[in-house]
């Protein structure tokens, strides 16, 4: 990743964009409702331990940009990896992650 050379300091942080997953459609309303409760269990699990700064539903996506909803972790790319690979709903394939690298003004996100 570039980072642009600014006149103050930066903090990288792993932006997380989720998409419908590859056996969403396969997957029951009752299911999925239960997924989604506790895909929001385990985030706010990550908020308590300070992993997970920021997250959020997007909830018209387009088809121009199929992103469901966002995440900020304050982790590396792996400990990101290994956080998304234990939740329920990305194990049943309900939705799909993306981590990309998000660099902002130091304090920005808190």
């Amino acid at each position: 990743m570039t980072v642009p050379e600014v006149d103050f300091e930066l903090e990288t942080w792993r932006m997380v964009l989720f998409r419908k997953g590859p056996r969403a459609d396969e997957i029951s309303g009752e299911m999925a409702l239960e997924l989604r409760a506790r895909h929001l269990a385990a985030a706010r699990a990550q908020q308590e331990a300070g992993t997970l700064r920021l997250a959020g539903a997007i909830p018209a996506p387009s088809a121009a940009l199929p992103v469901t909803g966002v995440a900020f972790f304050r982790t590396s790319e792996e400990e990101t990896r290994a956080i998304l690979d234990a939740d329920p709903a990305e194990q049943a394939g309900l939705i799909a992650s993306e981590i990309v690298g998000f660099v902002c003004p130091r304090g920005t996100l808190g």
